[in-house]
Protein backbone atom coordinates (compact mmCIF):
# COMPACT_ATOMS: atom_id res chain seq x y z
CA UNK A 1 0.00 0.00 0.00
CA UNK A 2 1.40 3.33 -1.01
CA UNK A 3 0.78 6.70 1.05
CA UNK A 4 2.87 9.79 0.16
CA UNK A 5 2.21 13.05 2.08
CA UNK A 6 3.15 16.93 1.61
CA UNK A 7 2.40 19.83 4.03
CA UNK A 8 1.58 22.02 1.64
CA UNK A 9 1.74 24.84 4.79
CA UNK A 10 3.40 24.96 7.91
CA UNK A 11 4.20 21.84 9.44
CA UNK A 12 6.97 22.88 11.61
CA UNK A 13 5.32 25.61 13.14
CA UNK A 14 1.48 27.04 14.29
CA UNK A 15 0.84 28.62 10.79
CA UNK A 16 -1.34 27.70 7.63
CA UNK A 17 -2.46 24.00 8.51
CA UNK A 18 -2.73 21.83 5.21
CA UNK A 19 -1.56 18.23 4.62
CA UNK A 20 -2.15 16.26 1.56
CA UNK A 21 -2.21 12.38 1.08
CA UNK A 22 -2.42 10.47 -1.65
CA UNK A 23 -3.23 6.72 -0.17
CA UNK A 24 -2.99 4.49 -3.07
CA UNK A 25 -3.94 6.77 -6.05
CA UNK A 26 -6.72 8.31 -3.68
CA UNK A 27 -5.87 11.78 -2.80
CA UNK A 28 -7.32 14.07 0.00
CA UNK A 29 -6.72 17.21 1.54
CA UNK A 30 -7.20 17.49 5.70
CA UNK A 31 -7.38 20.90 6.65
CA UNK A 32 -7.19 24.49 4.52
CA UNK A 33 -6.25 26.93 7.27
CA UNK A 34 -4.50 30.32 6.33
CA UNK A 35 -1.50 31.46 8.71
CA UNK A 36 -2.36 33.66 11.63
CA UNK A 37 0.77 35.66 11.58
CA UNK A 38 0.59 36.50 7.31
CA UNK A 39 -1.99 38.68 5.10
CA UNK A 40 -3.03 38.12 1.55
CA UNK A 41 -2.08 35.31 0.01
CA UNK A 42 1.28 35.16 1.53
CA UNK A 43 -1.22 33.49 4.27
CA UNK A 44 -2.04 30.58 1.96
CA UNK A 45 -0.55 26.93 1.66
CA UNK A 46 0.85 26.43 -2.10
CA UNK A 47 -2.17 24.25 -3.48
CA UNK A 48 -0.11 25.22 -6.63
CA UNK A 49 1.92 22.38 -5.68
CA UNK A 50 -1.03 20.04 -6.51
CA UNK A 51 -3.17 21.92 -8.68
CA UNK A 52 -2.75 19.28 -11.24
CA UNK A 53 -3.94 16.18 -8.80
CA UNK A 54 -7.69 14.84 -8.96
CA UNK A 55 -8.78 15.99 -5.53
CA UNK A 56 -11.05 13.43 -4.28
CA UNK A 57 -12.08 15.32 -0.85
CA UNK A 58 -11.08 18.03 1.88
CA UNK A 59 -11.40 16.54 5.76
CA UNK A 60 -11.84 19.96 7.84
CA UNK A 61 -11.22 18.98 11.58
CA UNK A 62 -12.46 22.05 12.60
CA UNK A 63 -12.98 25.91 12.42
CA UNK A 64 -10.51 27.73 13.86
CA UNK A 65 -9.06 29.58 10.54
CA UNK A 66 -5.18 28.24 10.63
CA UNK A 67 -7.60 24.90 9.88
CA UNK A 68 -10.44 26.29 8.13
CA UNK A 69 -9.25 29.76 6.44
CA UNK A 70 -8.62 28.94 3.10
CA UNK A 71 -10.72 26.82 2.10
CA UNK A 72 -13.28 28.37 -0.40
CA UNK A 73 -9.69 29.03 -2.19
CA UNK A 74 -9.17 25.36 -1.92
CA UNK A 75 -12.29 24.88 -3.49
CA UNK A 76 -11.57 27.42 -6.81
CA UNK A 77 -8.30 24.84 -6.83
CA UNK A 78 -10.52 21.82 -6.42
CA UNK A 79 -13.88 22.43 -7.61
CA UNK A 80 -15.14 18.69 -7.76
CA UNK A 81 -13.68 17.58 -4.05
CA UNK A 82 -16.46 16.70 -1.57
CA UNK A 83 -15.86 18.66 1.75
CA UNK A 84 -16.23 16.31 5.24
CA UNK A 85 -16.73 17.88 8.73
CA UNK A 86 -18.03 16.97 11.81
CA UNK A 87 -22.27 17.84 12.01
CA UNK A 88 -21.03 20.97 14.02
CA UNK A 89 -18.51 22.17 12.05
CA UNK A 90 -20.71 22.49 9.36
CA UNK A 91 -22.88 25.06 11.21
CA UNK A 92 -19.91 27.04 12.57
CA UNK A 93 -17.91 26.83 9.38
CA UNK A 94 -20.06 29.32 7.22
CA UNK A 95 -20.13 32.08 9.90
CA UNK A 96 -16.80 31.75 10.41
CA UNK A 97 -15.45 32.19 6.68
CA UNK A 98 -18.28 35.02 6.43
CA UNK A 99 -16.89 36.75 9.43
CA UNK A 100 -13.55 36.66 7.98
CA UNK A 101 -14.54 37.82 4.71
CA UNK A 102 -15.52 41.14 6.85
CA UNK A 103 -12.30 41.38 8.26
CA UNK A 104 -10.69 41.02 4.94
CA UNK A 105 -12.26 43.70 3.77
CA UNK A 106 -11.63 45.81 6.53
CA UNK A 107 -7.99 45.31 5.80
CA UNK A 108 -8.04 45.59 2.27
CA UNK A 109 -9.06 49.78 3.59
CA UNK A 110 -7.60 49.76 6.22
CA UNK A 111 -4.17 48.83 6.14
CA UNK A 112 -3.81 48.33 2.19
CA UNK A 113 -3.71 44.82 1.39
CA UNK A 114 -4.49 44.65 -2.25
CA UNK A 115 -5.07 40.82 -2.04
CA UNK A 116 -8.02 41.13 0.12
CA UNK A 117 -10.55 39.93 0.52
CA UNK A 118 -9.36 36.35 -0.43
CA UNK A 119 -12.60 35.84 -1.01
CA UNK A 120 -16.18 36.79 -0.85
CA UNK A 121 -19.44 36.30 1.28
CA UNK A 122 -21.04 35.28 -2.33
CA UNK A 123 -18.10 33.16 -2.54
CA UNK A 124 -19.34 31.59 1.12
CA UNK A 125 -22.51 31.06 0.09
CA UNK A 126 -22.28 29.12 -3.16
CA UNK A 127 -19.67 26.92 -1.32
CA UNK A 128 -21.51 26.40 1.72
CA UNK A 129 -24.08 23.64 0.21
CA UNK A 130 -20.83 21.17 -0.59
CA UNK A 131 -19.99 21.08 3.63
CA UNK A 132 -20.88 17.49 4.70
CA UNK A 133 -21.40 17.45 8.10
CA UNK A 134 -21.11 13.96 9.50
CA UNK A 135 -21.64 12.52 12.65
CA UNK A 136 -18.17 11.28 14.74
CA UNK A 137 -17.62 7.57 15.55
CA UNK A 138 -19.39 6.49 12.16
CA UNK A 139 -17.56 5.06 8.90
CA UNK A 140 -18.17 7.00 5.93
CA UNK A 141 -16.70 5.97 2.16
CA UNK A 142 -15.09 8.51 0.38
CA UNK A 143 -16.27 6.63 -3.65
CA UNK A 144 -12.96 6.57 -4.99
CA UNK A 145 -11.59 2.57 -5.37
CA UNK A 146 -8.40 1.73 -4.27
CA UNK A 147 -6.29 -0.69 -6.05
CA UNK A 148 -8.53 -4.01 -4.20
CA UNK A 149 -11.51 -2.21 -5.48
CA UNK A 150 -12.65 -1.30 -2.27
CA UNK A 151 -13.36 2.40 -0.86
CA UNK A 152 -10.64 4.10 1.22
CA UNK A 153 -12.90 4.36 4.68
CA UNK A 154 -12.65 7.88 7.21
CA UNK A 155 -14.13 8.39 10.29
CA UNK A 156 -14.43 11.05 12.48
CA UNK A 157 -12.97 11.24 16.32
CA UNK A 158 -14.21 14.14 19.16
CA UNK A 159 -10.75 16.02 19.30
CA UNK A 160 -11.34 17.76 22.70
CA UNK A 161 -10.27 21.10 21.35
CA UNK A 162 -13.85 22.92 20.91
CA UNK A 163 -16.88 22.64 19.55
CA UNK A 164 -16.71 20.58 16.99
CA UNK A 165 -12.85 19.60 16.88
CA UNK A 166 -12.59 15.97 14.91
CA UNK A 167 -9.44 13.61 14.60
CA UNK A 168 -10.25 12.46 11.08
CA UNK A 169 -9.36 8.62 10.46
CA UNK A 170 -8.45 7.28 7.19
CA UNK A 171 -8.03 3.35 6.33
CA UNK A 172 -7.26 2.03 3.00
CA UNK A 173 -6.63 -1.50 1.71
CA UNK A 174 -4.10 -2.52 4.44
CA UNK A 175 -3.30 0.43 6.97
CA UNK A 176 -4.45 3.02 8.80
CA UNK A 177 -3.44 6.79 9.25
CA UNK A 178 -5.11 9.30 12.00
CA UNK A 179 -4.69 12.70 11.90
CA UNK A 180 -5.07 14.29 15.28
CA UNK A 181 -5.17 18.06 14.45
CA UNK A 182 -5.93 19.75 17.67
CA UNK A 183 -6.57 18.21 20.24
CA UNK A 184 -7.37 18.40 23.97
CA UNK A 185 -7.83 14.91 26.15
CA UNK A 186 -8.94 17.05 29.27
CA UNK A 187 -12.53 17.54 29.83
CA UNK A 188 -13.22 21.34 29.90
CA UNK A 189 -16.32 23.34 31.30
CA UNK A 190 -18.40 22.53 28.16
CA UNK A 191 -16.21 20.62 25.68
CA UNK A 192 -15.50 17.03 27.27
CA UNK A 193 -11.70 15.31 26.63
CA UNK A 194 -10.76 13.33 22.96
CA UNK A 195 -11.31 9.90 21.69
CA UNK A 196 -8.98 8.41 20.24
CA UNK A 197 -8.95 4.79 17.88
CA UNK A 198 -7.18 2.09 19.47
CA UNK A 199 -4.10 1.52 16.98
CA UNK A 200 -3.62 3.05 13.99
CA UNK A 201 -0.19 2.92 11.52
CA UNK A 202 0.49 6.65 10.42
CA UNK A 203 -0.33 9.07 13.14
CA UNK A 204 -0.14 12.48 12.03
CA UNK A 205 0.10 14.77 15.72
CA UNK A 206 0.16 17.77 17.12
CA UNK A 207 2.89 19.29 19.68
CA UNK A 208 1.55 22.32 19.88
CA UNK A 209 2.94 22.28 24.09
CA UNK A 210 5.97 20.21 23.34
CA UNK A 211 8.08 22.80 24.91
CA UNK A 212 5.84 23.77 27.31
CA UNK A 213 7.47 22.52 30.36
CA UNK A 214 4.51 23.68 33.13
CA UNK A 215 1.47 22.87 31.59
CA UNK A 216 2.24 19.16 32.08
CA UNK A 217 2.57 19.85 35.52
CA UNK A 218 -0.49 21.73 36.44
CA UNK A 219 -4.00 20.62 37.07
CA UNK A 220 -7.11 22.14 35.85
CA UNK A 221 -9.05 22.39 39.26
CA UNK A 222 -5.66 24.24 41.08
CA UNK A 223 -5.64 26.66 38.06
CA UNK A 224 -9.54 27.53 38.41
CA UNK A 225 -8.58 28.09 42.11
CA UNK A 226 -5.68 30.73 41.41
CA UNK A 227 -7.82 32.60 38.67
CA UNK A 228 -10.79 32.64 41.41
CA UNK A 229 -8.05 34.03 43.85
CA UNK A 230 -6.66 36.65 41.41
CA UNK A 231 -9.81 37.76 39.94
CA UNK A 232 -11.44 38.59 43.48
CA UNK A 233 -7.93 40.23 44.41
CA UNK A 234 -8.64 43.04 41.36
CA UNK A 235 -12.47 42.93 42.03
CA UNK A 236 -11.93 44.11 46.04
CA UNK A 237 -9.31 46.76 45.59
CA UNK A 238 -12.19 48.37 43.10
CA UNK A 239 -10.61 46.95 39.44
CA UNK A 240 -11.91 45.58 36.37
CA UNK A 241 -10.72 42.29 35.05
CA UNK A 242 -9.91 41.86 31.18
CA UNK A 243 -9.98 38.83 29.45
CA UNK A 244 -9.03 38.21 26.21
CA UNK A 245 -10.78 35.42 24.33
CA UNK A 246 -10.59 33.92 20.98
CA UNK A 247 -14.40 34.18 19.64
CA UNK A 248 -14.11 30.44 18.91
CA UNK A 249 -13.84 28.04 21.82
CA UNK A 250 -12.46 30.10 24.60
CA UNK A 251 -15.16 32.47 24.94
CA UNK A 252 -17.57 30.10 25.60
CA UNK A 253 -15.47 27.87 28.10
CA UNK A 254 -14.67 31.13 30.00
CA UNK A 255 -18.14 32.49 30.20
CA UNK A 256 -19.80 29.00 31.48
CA UNK A 257 -16.31 28.75 33.92
CA UNK A 258 -16.72 32.76 34.76
CA UNK A 259 -20.55 32.61 35.56
CA UNK A 260 -20.32 28.75 37.63
CA UNK A 261 -17.40 30.76 39.80
CA UNK A 262 -19.90 33.37 40.59
CA UNK A 263 -22.84 31.12 41.02
CA UNK A 264 -21.20 28.94 43.68
CA UNK A 265 -19.58 32.38 45.87
CA UNK A 266 -15.69 31.62 44.64
CA UNK A 267 -15.88 34.67 42.91
CA UNK A 268 -17.50 38.08 44.01
CA UNK A 269 -21.10 38.58 42.55
CA UNK A 270 -19.96 41.46 40.05
CA UNK A 271 -21.17 41.89 36.66
CA UNK A 272 -19.78 40.26 33.64
CA UNK A 273 -19.69 41.72 29.95
CA UNK A 274 -18.97 40.48 26.85
CA UNK A 275 -18.96 41.54 23.55
CA UNK A 276 -17.92 40.93 19.68
CA UNK A 277 -18.46 37.73 17.07
CA UNK A 278 -18.15 35.31 20.17
CA UNK A 279 -21.68 35.82 21.05
CA UNK A 280 -23.01 34.71 17.55
CA UNK A 281 -20.71 31.45 18.39
CA UNK A 282 -22.20 31.26 21.14
CA UNK A 283 -25.69 30.82 19.51
CA UNK A 284 -24.05 28.14 17.58
CA UNK A 285 -22.98 26.60 20.53
CA UNK A 286 -26.79 26.34 21.84
CA UNK A 287 -27.81 25.32 18.64
CA UNK A 288 -25.82 22.13 18.72
CA UNK A 289 -26.01 21.01 21.88
CA UNK A 290 -28.28 17.99 21.21
CA UNK A 291 -25.60 16.43 18.71
CA UNK A 292 -22.55 17.51 19.76
CA UNK A 293 -20.48 15.86 22.83
CA UNK A 294 -21.14 17.79 26.03
CA UNK A 295 -19.28 17.46 29.61
CA UNK A 296 -22.05 19.20 30.67
CA UNK A 297 -25.48 18.92 28.69
CA UNK A 298 -27.80 21.73 30.86
CA UNK A 299 -24.95 24.20 29.64
CA UNK A 300 -27.14 27.22 27.52
CA UNK A 301 -24.67 30.03 26.93
CA UNK A 302 -27.84 32.17 25.98
CA UNK A 303 -29.47 31.82 29.67
CA UNK A 304 -25.95 32.92 31.05
CA UNK A 305 -26.27 36.30 33.40
CA UNK A 306 -24.08 38.27 30.90
CA UNK A 307 -24.33 42.10 30.05
CA UNK A 308 -23.56 42.65 26.77
CA UNK A 309 -21.78 46.03 26.01
CA UNK A 310 -23.49 47.90 23.66
CA UNK A 311 -21.79 49.29 19.78
CA UNK A 312 -19.16 52.11 20.07
CA UNK A 313 -16.14 52.72 21.82
CA UNK A 314 -15.41 50.51 24.40
CA UNK A 315 -13.10 52.33 26.63
CA UNK A 316 -16.22 54.62 28.28
CA UNK A 317 -18.34 51.76 29.72
CA UNK A 318 -19.52 51.63 33.28
CA UNK A 319 -17.30 48.18 33.70
CA UNK A 320 -14.21 50.14 33.91
CA UNK A 321 -16.12 52.60 36.62
CA UNK A 322 -16.84 49.48 39.42
CA UNK A 323 -15.39 46.12 40.17
CA UNK A 324 -16.32 43.94 36.94
CA UNK A 325 -15.24 41.16 34.49
CA UNK A 326 -14.99 41.81 30.99
CA UNK A 327 -14.48 38.98 28.30
CA UNK A 328 -14.09 40.14 24.50
CA UNK A 329 -12.42 39.78 21.43
CA UNK A 330 -9.00 39.41 20.03
CA UNK A 331 -7.44 36.69 22.36
CA UNK A 332 -4.20 38.19 20.96
CA UNK A 333 -4.95 41.84 21.05
CA UNK A 334 -4.36 42.38 17.36
CA UNK A 335 -4.26 46.23 16.66
CA UNK A 336 -7.46 48.04 17.54
CA UNK A 337 -9.69 45.08 18.65
CA UNK A 338 -11.56 45.58 21.68
CA UNK A 339 -9.35 43.74 23.84
CA UNK A 340 -6.33 45.77 22.26
CA UNK A 341 -8.83 49.28 23.34
CA UNK A 342 -9.64 48.09 26.23
CA UNK A 343 -5.83 47.13 27.16
CA UNK A 344 -4.35 50.48 26.50
CA UNK A 345 -6.65 51.82 28.66
CA UNK A 346 -6.19 50.14 31.73
CA UNK A 347 -2.42 49.16 31.53
CA UNK A 348 -1.67 52.56 33.76
CA UNK A 349 -4.36 52.11 36.59
CA UNK A 350 -2.82 49.64 39.31
CA UNK A 351 -6.42 48.60 40.20
CA UNK A 352 -6.98 46.80 37.13
CA UNK A 353 -5.72 42.95 35.80
CA UNK A 354 -4.99 41.90 32.39
CA UNK A 355 -5.60 37.97 32.59
CA UNK A 356 -4.43 36.19 29.61
CA UNK A 357 -6.30 32.01 29.65
CA UNK A 358 -5.14 30.74 25.89
CA UNK A 359 -1.79 31.05 23.55
CA UNK A 360 -0.60 33.94 22.45
CA UNK A 361 2.02 34.52 19.42
CA UNK A 362 5.27 36.18 20.31
CA UNK A 363 4.73 38.62 17.71
CA UNK A 364 1.43 39.51 18.34
CA UNK A 365 0.83 42.90 20.82
CA UNK A 366 -1.06 40.45 23.55
CA UNK A 367 2.11 38.80 24.13
CA UNK A 368 3.96 42.11 24.60
CA UNK A 369 1.35 43.03 27.62
CA UNK A 370 1.67 39.66 28.47
CA UNK A 371 5.23 40.18 29.47
CA UNK A 372 5.11 43.44 30.68
CA UNK A 373 5.86 44.01 34.27
CA UNK A 374 4.90 46.73 36.70
CA UNK A 375 6.74 50.38 36.27
CA UNK A 376 8.13 48.96 33.06
CA UNK A 377 6.84 51.56 29.68
CA UNK A 378 5.32 49.60 27.32
CA UNK A 379 4.24 49.85 23.13
CA UNK A 380 1.97 47.18 22.46
CA UNK A 381 2.99 47.54 18.49
CA UNK A 382 5.91 48.92 17.00
CA UNK A 383 4.72 52.69 16.56
CA UNK A 384 1.94 52.08 19.21
CA UNK A 385 2.03 55.20 21.92
CA UNK A 386 4.34 54.49 24.79
CA UNK A 387 2.00 52.88 28.53
CA UNK A 388 3.27 52.78 31.69
CA UNK A 389 2.44 49.67 33.03
CA UNK A 390 1.08 49.68 36.72
CA UNK A 391 -2.11 47.23 36.66
CA UNK A 392 -1.65 43.22 37.67
CA UNK A 393 -1.12 41.25 34.52
CA UNK A 394 -1.31 37.52 34.71
CA UNK A 395 -1.35 34.32 32.76
CA UNK A 396 -3.17 30.87 33.01
CA UNK A 397 -3.01 27.95 31.89
CA UNK A 398 -6.72 27.36 29.92
CA UNK A 399 -5.05 25.55 26.97
CA UNK A 400 -7.58 23.49 24.62
CA UNK A 401 -4.28 21.46 23.24
CA UNK A 402 -3.04 18.49 25.60
CA UNK A 403 -0.12 18.81 27.52
CA UNK A 404 3.22 16.88 25.93
CA UNK A 405 2.80 14.13 28.55
CA UNK A 406 -0.83 13.75 27.20
CA UNK A 407 0.37 13.50 23.77
CA UNK A 408 3.21 11.06 24.40
CA UNK A 409 0.33 8.81 26.15
CA UNK A 410 -1.81 9.23 23.03
CA UNK A 411 1.33 8.31 20.24
CA UNK A 412 2.01 5.11 22.84
CA UNK A 413 -1.92 4.06 23.34
CA UNK A 414 -2.44 4.16 19.04
CA UNK A 415 1.22 2.54 18.73
CA UNK A 416 1.67 4.03 15.26
CA UNK A 417 4.90 2.92 13.15
CA UNK A 418 5.46 6.23 12.10
CA UNK A 419 4.84 9.72 13.36
CA UNK A 420 4.35 12.97 12.09
CA UNK A 421 5.06 15.90 13.78
CA UNK A 422 3.02 18.74 13.09
CA UNK A 423 1.51 21.75 14.64
CA UNK A 424 4.61 23.14 16.88
CA UNK A 425 7.29 25.30 16.52
CA UNK A 426 10.94 23.49 16.55
CA UNK A 427 11.66 23.62 20.38
CA UNK A 428 8.13 22.22 21.04
CA UNK A 429 9.40 19.07 17.88
CA UNK A 430 12.63 18.84 19.21
CA UNK A 431 11.54 17.87 22.70
CA UNK A 432 8.46 15.91 21.39
CA UNK A 433 11.04 13.69 18.64
CA UNK A 434 13.45 13.16 22.04
CA UNK A 435 11.03 11.68 24.24
CA UNK A 436 9.51 9.74 21.59
CA UNK A 437 12.46 8.27 20.49
CA UNK A 438 13.66 7.33 24.36
CA UNK A 439 10.15 6.27 24.78
CA UNK A 440 9.26 4.44 21.65
CA UNK A 441 12.19 3.87 19.73
CA UNK A 442 10.31 0.96 17.13
CA UNK A 443 8.45 4.16 16.18
CA UNK A 444 9.95 6.14 13.13
CA UNK A 445 9.75 9.83 13.53
CA UNK A 446 8.90 12.31 10.80
CA UNK A 447 9.27 16.12 10.92
CA UNK A 448 7.94 17.42 7.66
CA UNK A 449 9.04 20.48 5.78
CA UNK A 450 6.96 23.04 4.08
CA UNK A 451 6.44 21.56 0.34
CA UNK A 452 8.37 18.67 1.30
CA UNK A 453 7.39 15.12 -0.10
CA UNK A 454 7.62 11.70 2.45
CA UNK A 455 6.91 8.26 1.30
CA UNK A 456 5.25 6.82 4.10
CA UNK A 457 4.45 3.20 3.07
Amino acid sequence: MSIRYIGLGASDEIGDSAHFLDIEGTSVLLDAGVHPRYEGRESLPDYDRIRDVDLEAILVSHCHLDHLGSLPVALTYFPHARVFMSDAGAALAPVMLGHTVKVMERLKIEAGIEDYPLYTLEDVDAMSYVFQGMRTNRAFPIYSSLQDGTDLQARLYDAGHILGAAGIWLQGSGQTVFYTSDTCVQDQEIIPGAVYPEQVDILICECTLGADENAEHLTRASEISRFARAINEVLERGGTVLIPAFSLGRAQEMLALLCRLRASGKTRDVEIYSAGFGSQISRIYDRTSERSRRHENDIWLAHLDIRRIPPGDVTHGRYLKEPSIVLVSSGMMAENTMSYKLAEKMLPYDHHGIFFVGYCDPRMPGHRVGAAKKGQILQMTEDGRSIPVACTIDRFHFSAHSNRQDLLALIEGVNPRTLLLVHGDRDAADWMESAVKTRNPNVSVVRPERGEEVELA
